[in-house]
């Protein structure tokens, strides 16, 4: 006589047989992150420091990670440790809740405190990853803008130029008033990585191959200077992620394999493993740039800079737009800063940085050059653009 099962039983060997499937999965996920990760440059022992407990307390429910894009003309993977300022420095917060992924991009040339083994001193921001790596670096983001960033990745030109190759390029809106200063970098990009690309001729949306968006991305001679040249390098992240996702797992899989020998990271398997089990909950929610309002400043020195106008008003927007914080206090360490920064710069302004709390939703952005900064700053000077002769001769041209 055959023995029966009772609807209980069948249940759980269902639940039995579910937890199994699922267990595979994601061992399966792991193998394959771990296989993944061992094509990166890893940041073995990466340590930051944070102001104070508080501020880890506020940003509970976030992970917090930097990004640096590298202006280096050594295009080796240890480059990539220190001695390149970085071209783009870019904070990205994930709600680990909902999945929204905000992005803030700090301008190079914003005036901020270092501290290093020399002491403190302001000085552009972009210099940090070239004094001390990406350790001093995401200190220096910490410091002054009361964050907890605990891990960063960093990635060169050739990294970004052969994972936009992979995906077959991305479609960008290109204005008339481009197109000269895109091909000249476009041959600076080339005498740098030694890849070769054809120039881009005609201005309205273009499919640009991974040379000519990496130059694009490093444009900062019209408009606003590196106030747009960071809207542009988001643009081209967006861009990137949108292709990837309506081009399918095996060409998202192939620019993750050209990308990662040309990466820099202290994201370990674990560290990546947590990420990936949250992916189909991402959802980009909006990117902005800072300082929010800013004064062009310059010193014989320093050149060029972008002062935060003041600097204690531009972190309470800051984790408003990033963690939501409504009345947000600076720290003592970021007051002490502020006051550092608008003794040197005369600049003292202070009161309520009046913005919508969104940022700029850049899946509708044309590249259009318009300021994603407060429109009380200084837009109409032109003080941080291509030629000026400051200090940090990092770009070629200038």
């Amino acid at each position: 006589m055959r023995k029966k099962y009772s609807n209980g039983k069948w249940a759980i060997a269902f639940l039995c047989e579910l937890i199994l499937i699922v267990v595979l999965v994601f061992a399966n996920i792991k193998v394959y992150i771990s296989n993944k990760m061992a094509l990166t440059n890893h940041a073995d022992g990466f340590e930051t420091k944070v102001n104070n407990k508080e501020v880890s307390k506020k940003q509970k429910g976030y992970t917090t990670i930097a990004l640096f894009g590298l202006d280096a003309r050594d295009q080796t993977s240890s480059s990539l440790e220190n001695g390149s300022r970085s071209d783009s420095i870019i904070i990205v917060s994930i709600n680990n809740s909902n999945g929204d992924i905000k992005m803030v991009s700090v301008y190079r040339d914003t005036l901020l405190k270092i501290t290093d083994e020399d002491g403190s001193y302001t000085t552009k921001v972009n210099s940090a990853y070239a004094y001390g790596g990406p350790q001093l670096a995401v200190n220096t983001l910490n410091e002054n803008l009361d964050l907890n960033i605990t891990e960063f990745v960093s990635i060169n030109w050739t990294g970004l130029i052969k994972a936009i190759d992979a995906i077959g390029g991305i479609d960008i809106e290109v204005l008339d008033k481009e197109l000269g200063k895109l091909n000249e970098y476009i041959a600076n990009v080339i005498d740098t990585t030694g890849i070769y690309s054809d120039g881009v001729f005609e201005s309205g949306t273009q499919t640009l191959n991974g040379v000519q968006a990496t130059a694009y991305a490093r444009i900062r001679s019209t408009d606003q200077g590196d106030i747009t040249r960071t809207e542009r390098q988001r643009t081209i992240i967006t861009a990137m992620i949108k292709k990837m996702k309506s081009s399918g797992w095996s060409v998202a899989n192939e620019a993750i394999d050209e990308a990662l020998p040309y990466v820099y990271t202290s994201l370990d398997d674990d560290d990546m493993y947590d990420l990936a089990k949250k992916v189909l909950k991402y959802n980009m929610a909006g990117n902005n740039g800072f300082p929010f309002r800013y004064e062009f400043y310059s010193s014989d020195s320093k050149g060029s800079c972008i002062a935060p106008s003041n600097l204690n008003e531009n972190v309470v927007a800051l984790h408003e737009f990033l963690f939501n914080a409504k009345d947000y206090t600076p720290s003592s360490s970021v007051n002490e800063i502020n006051g550092m920064i608008s003794d040197e710069t005369g600049f003292y302004e202070a009161g309520r940085i009046d913005w919508d709390g969104k940022g700029t939703d850049t899946s509708e952005e044309s590249g259009d050059g318009d300021d994603d900064s407060d429109s009380d700053s200084s837009s109409d000077d032109e003080g941080s653009d291509d030629s000026d002769s400051d200090s940090d001769s990092d770009d070629s041209d200038e």
